[in-house]
């Protein structure tokens, strides 16, 4: 008996108290030797059996949590080689960035562009928040394609420059051509030409298209421009034609919030106005070159 004691595998009590439960209900003193052999010969057998099962549960877990780290690491390692976008940051200062179709953008301070790994595909598209020029690479057979705030420009190869400041969305053409349209709006572009600027002068339902205004000049007026108003305020549109063509508007008061829906391919002050006056029935009184009063 002492042998077999000795051969006895360490164990918790706590851990087995079940098996210590079964002996204390058990006396051995009131078994038989032929039975008290049998007994410990199952009862050894029992515990051996237990800790098999305990370490070889020890073992599946260390292994599933193993095999779900590695997963992890390999996925984390496959999604920033294989799919997690390239994001630049332009810090205090402005930042030139090449893209692998050659494209270079120079972003502006506090600006941020996003590219997709699958750049560049049939489309080569990119994420704008700020401003920034593109110098972008001739492709024909890829278009271009700048997601700003609201807008999309696309271009298949040419200098252009997209600036955005609050609810503003401006678009100068240096070369070549672009397209400019609304997001999900593809169908209804503007075509830029060069020298010229796409702006929503911060009005959504408003798109203007202007020749790019030289700082250098003395003068900032259009002399023509392309709109169109969609269900603009009244009041929004005489804002943007006060502004690009550096005249006064008046209007009867009771017109404050009428919409006004209108489309002008190229369009000078006075044709503007007249426009305006044929589709709210108003009378048209001009006090000099700069001044336009409307009236019923």
């Amino acid at each position: 008996m002492e042998e077999k004691e000795n051969q006895l595998p360490r164990f918790d009590p706590q851990e087995d108290r079940e098996i210590w439960e079964d002996i204390l209900n058990n006396p051995v003193k009131s078994l038989t030797p032929e039975k008290e052999n049998h007994f410990f010969e199952n009862l050894y057998r029992q515990i051996d059996t237990y800790e098999r099962k305990k370490k070889l549960r020890r073992v599946r877990i260390y292994s599933t949590v193993a095999a779900t780290i590695i997963l992890a690491i390999v996925g984390l390692i496959g999604y920033n080689n294989f799919f997690k976008p390239d994001v630049y940051i332009a810090g205090s200062q402005n930042s030139e960035i090449k893209l692998s179709d050659g494209t270079v953008v120079i972003l502006s301070q506090g600006g941020k562009l996003t590219v997709e790994k699958s750049f560049p595909a049939d489309t080569r598209d990119v994420f704008l928040e700020g401003n920034a020029v593109f110098h972008v690479a001739k492709s024909k057979k890829h278009p271009f394609i700048v997601h700003g705030k609201g807008y999309e420009t696309k271009v298949l190869g040419t200098v252009f420059k997209v600036s955005q400041t609050g609810t503003t969305f401006n678009v100068d053409l240096f070369e070549g051509k672009v397209l400019v349209y609304r997001k999900g709006h593809s169908k209804e572009p503007f075509v830029l030409k060069p020298q010229q600027t796409f702006s929503n002068l911060g009005i959504p339902q408003v798109a203007s298209v202007t020749q790019t205004v030289d700082n250098n000049s003395a003068s900032t007026k259009a002399k023509s421009a392309a709109f169109i108003f969609d269900k603009c305020p009244i009041s929004d549109a005489v804002k943007v034609i006060e502004k690009t063509y550096g005249i006064t508007v008046h209007y009867p008061d009771d017109l404050e919030n009428a919409k006004l829906t209108l489309s002008l391919p190229n369009a000078t002050a006075q044709a503007f106005i007249q426009s305006l006056a044929i589709q709210f029935n108003l009378n048209i009184k001009q006090q000099n070159d700069s001044i336009f009063e409307l009236e019923k």
